[in-house]
């Protein structure tokens, strides 16, 4: 999805060229980032003494194991501190829903084959099937708020741009193999454009215009050390979180199962779910 974004404010605005227009088409507009601070968090950070009773618990969590990961062959630099807290922080929102893995398994060994195929027709990394995943969550009928549809979450003019039909009647964006023909298509582009596979899942999530105005005002090309809207930066790290979960679930397998139950937890239950 590519999404246009102001400095500081979130903007809607969606500016999509005709059909063969030079210029890349923008995805859709903006959504509120998913990675948010919780409430509860939120109350436990004002009352030190509920803080002080949820000790023992977070005492006993499991450490996220750092494996080597990387995307398109460039590397999750985990040498950097801040790229292992913002790695560590994806794991940790999606640690509470690791219980819906197994259909989400199930959408994704029916979806990839299909997918797949495509993706090496257009040279597209194998990497790049997990993009659906983490903007429709593999929901053929996902429609956002802004009007994104489909697997890969299309703008209406968007799809029309690249050559799909939108309409009352059809809509081809919820056509699995045509809506990636046309995501491919764009990806291509923008590779061709931007010369990274790294850049290129920012620019499908923050829209091309953004990135390249981000490229004018640095002197390198480093997705990890670049300055980005709150959802840009987390972006590649939930798209890789959903390879790493998917392609080796074993060896996350001890920090996603759930915790050991101790005398404490109960009690802290009832506190968090007053604090939600």
């Amino acid at each position: 999805m590519a999404i246009i974004r102001p400095a500081v404010t979130v903007a809607a605005k969606l500016i999509a060229p005709g059909v063969g227009s030079t210029a890349l088409p923008n995805l859709h507009p903006t959504k509120t980032s998913a990675v948010t601070r919780s409430d509860a968090t939120s109350l436990l950070t004002r009352r030190p003494d509920v803080s002080a009773m949820l000790a023992p618990a977070a005492t006993n969590a499991p450490e996220l194991p750092l494996l080597d990961v990387n995307f398109c062959g460039e590397c999750l630099p985990l040498d950097q501190t801040d790229v292992v807290d913002r790695w560590k922080h994806v794991f940790t929102l999606f640690r509470s829903h690791s219980s819906d893995l197994g259909s989400l398994r199930q959408r994704a060994e029916a979806f990839f084959p299909i997918i797949d195929p495509i993706l090496e027709e257009y040279e597209i990394p194998d990497d790049f099937r997990y993009i659906p995943l983490a903007e429709s969550a593999l929901r053929p009928k996902a429609v956002s708020r802004a009007g994104a549809a489909g697997y890969w979450q299309l703008m209406p003019a968007t799809a029309r741009a690249l050559g799909l039909k939108v309409s009352s009647k059809t809509d081809e964006r919820f056509n699995v193999q045509k809506a990636t023909v046309a995501a491919c298509r764009y990806l291509r582009k923008l590779y061709d454009q931007l010369g990274s596979w790294s850049l290129v899942a920012a620019a499908y999530n923050a829209g091309p215009g953004y990135m390249k105005n981000q490229l004018k005002r640095t002197d390198h090309r480093d997705y990890y050390r670049m300055s980005l809207p709150r959802e840009t930066r987390y972006y590649l790290y939930r798209v890789l979180l959903y390879k790493e979960v998917l392609s080796r679930p074993d060896d996350y397998s001890s920090y996603l199962s759930p915790e050991t139950q101790t005398a404490y937890h109960p009690f802290n239950r009832f506190i968090l779910e007053r604090a939600s």
